[in-house]
């Protein structure tokens, strides 16, 4: 049984005071205080029993914070097993890339797959602590399979960064999708696809 860890996104801020005029000024969406079923939690009943996969909640969501994120991630990698497939959406898509980037995972890994991943950029503030000065080759020689997904009209994650990432990996496979929900949405049959598809 293949495993298949799936990092979700989340906010993080350069200061505290940053994040607390967040929480003052952040519209309010009703639509999003509703329960939703997302894709991650879809993904085990679309892939069947050959898979296993699983969601860790990663400290802080909110005011995420990496050197935490750090420490839970290391914690997991104790119990997974090798040849695993790492799946990263938004902040998870740039903390797997930092984290590979500059710390050795102790299992063999398929394929790193990134959804719809920021790269770091001088406007982008709200990276914070997740910035990373670029992807090392220690990211190349463990991620195994490199596949990016992103949106040509994703309202967070701009399509310039997909491009900074073809050129600092550009032996990944990368596709665009319309993605006007930053991939909030409930299936992704694109991503199913491409995991069954890594066991061919």
């Amino acid at each position: 049984m293949k495993q298949v860890i799936v990092i979700h996104g989340g906010t993080t801020f350069s200061s505290y005071e940053a994040f607390l005029d967040n929480l003052r000024t952040k519209r309010v969406y009703l639509d999003r205080l509703k329960p939703f079923v997302s894709w991650k939690e879809n993904l085990q009943a679309r892939l069947g029993n050959d898979y296993q996969v699983l969601l860790p909640t990663m400290p802080n969501t909110t005011n995420a914070k990496y050197n935490e994120w750090k420490l839970w991630f290391g914690r997991i990698a104790e119990v997974v097993t090798d040849d695993c497939i790492l799946v990263g959406h938004s902040l998870g898509g740039i903390f797997l890339a930092k984290y590979l980037s500059e710390n050795t995972f102790p299992r063999t890994i398929s394929a790193t797959i990134l959804i719809a991943a920021p790269f770091n950029d001088e406007t982008n503030e709200e990276l914070a602590d997740f910035k990373i000065d670029s992807v090392s080759d220690t990211f190349a020689q463990q991620a195994g399979k490199v596949v990016f997904f992103n949106g040509e009209d994703d309202p967070v994650i701009s399509i310039q960064e997909r491009d900074m990432f073809r050129q600092a990996l550009p032996t990944a496979t990368f596709y665009t999708l319309p993605a006007p929900d930053h991939f909030v949405r409930a299936e992704l049959p694109e991503l199913t696809e491409v995991i069954r598809s890594l066991a061919v």
